[in-house]
């Protein structure tokens, strides 16, 4: 089958629901922005905006909010073939961010028990996203897409990893290039253990895993629980069959790890930041658009980079990833900070 499509994305998309106002708690905030959220919606919703032909594969609530999602992803050219309807009276994943102060704003629970938590409040029980299941993946989709990027958090439990593996299965068949963004979240998962044992099986199957340093130990956990060594961590999934893995370290950037042996490394660009959250999926977003229109590696780590900074500067997640124009301006302005 001809390939039609750069890249599809696999997993949740719910609904954020950000803060307006900076620097105050949930209690003294009275306006929220609704736009779509989770790691492969917000990828794909950028992928499209920098302009790739981009679909999505998962399932929505059947109520207004997944309603929502499918004619928000039509109107901003996304293949919905892939999405389908939960009729359980399952509800969609919901984010309510407040924005105390940028170091807490992506946390999920306070660091003293005893106290209030302050930053992202998730709602993920048993969600409908969580209840897509392997009859629901469409193949056709997969068969004529170059590129499927999977998140992680979509392994966590059944019927979810069922069909993500029905995913890899097809992607496999059709000669489909695999992503894993690691996107690790400690909920649904029974065990540390068992994230980490399912990690390693699907990163192993993939041509190309991105993840931040701390995911990354997480994949190691059952294995080399101590390492820290990016190289290290990188080498370990080339052994086993990855073209290309890319570790993000924060403030240090981030290096990635070519079959070949080349390693490449891409700064970062400094900037004001408002929050944390979403600077790794618009990172993502950047990389594969330089990736599937044959840029090279250092290219679309920068392009990355760039669009990881302007979203740092942003209330929100997806709104605020650029267009390619304004983010390879950037990315221009920024090159030394950039070239490492």
């Amino acid at each position: 089958m001809e390939k039609t499509i750069d890249i599809v994305t696999v997993g949740r998309a719910g609904i954020d629901l950000n803060t307006t106002v900076l620097n105050a708690t949930f209690e003294n905030v009275a306006l929220f922005e609704k736009s779509i959220g989770g790691s492969p919606a917000n990828i794909v919703q950028g992928t499209a905006r920098l302009g790739l032909k981009s679909g999505f594969i998962g399932k929505v609530s059947g109520d207004g909010m997944g309603e929502y999602i499918l004619n928000e992803f039509t109107k901003q050219g996304i293949d919905v073939s892939g999405i389908c309807i939960d009729r359980t009276g399952a509800k969609n994943c919901l984010a309510i961010t407040e924005i105390v102060g940028a170091s807490t704003s992506g946390t999920y629970e306070a660091i003293n028990k005893e106290e209030f938590h302050h930053g992202t409040y998730l709602y993920r029980e048993k969600t409908a996203d969580m209840l897509i299941e392997p009859s629901d993946i469409n193949e056709d989709l997969i068969a004529k897409s170059k590129t499927v990027l999977l998140s992680g958090t979509a392994f966590s439990a059944n019927p979810s990893r069922e069909a993500m593996f029905k995913v890899l299965e097809y992607a496999t068949k059709h000669n489909t290039k695999i992503v894993i963004d690691i996107d690790y979240r400690p909920f649904g998962w029974q065990s540390l253990d068992e994230a980490s044992q399912v990690y390693q099986k699907i990163c192993a199957m993939a041509h190309i895993v991105l993840g931040n340093r701390e995911e990354f130990d997480v994949v190691e956990h059952t294995t080399t629980p101590d390492n820290k060594d990016n190289a290290k961590s990188a080498q370990y999934l080339l052994d086993k069959g990855c073209e290309l893995v890319i570790v993000k370290d924060g403030a240090k950037g981030s290096d990635a790890y070519l079959k070949d042996g080349t390693v490449i490394s891409c700064g970062v660009i400094n900037t004001d930041i408002v929050k944390t959250f979403g600077s790794g999926d618009a990172y993502a977003a950047g990389f594969m658009y330089g990736y599937l229109t044959a840029k090279p590696i250092e290219y679309s780590m920068q392009l990355g980079s760039a669009c990881a900074s302007i979203v740092l500067t942003k209330i929100n997640c997806a709104p605020a990833i650029p267009t390619l124009d304004v983010a390879d301006k950037y990315r221009q302005e920024h090159l030394e900070e950039l070239v490492k």
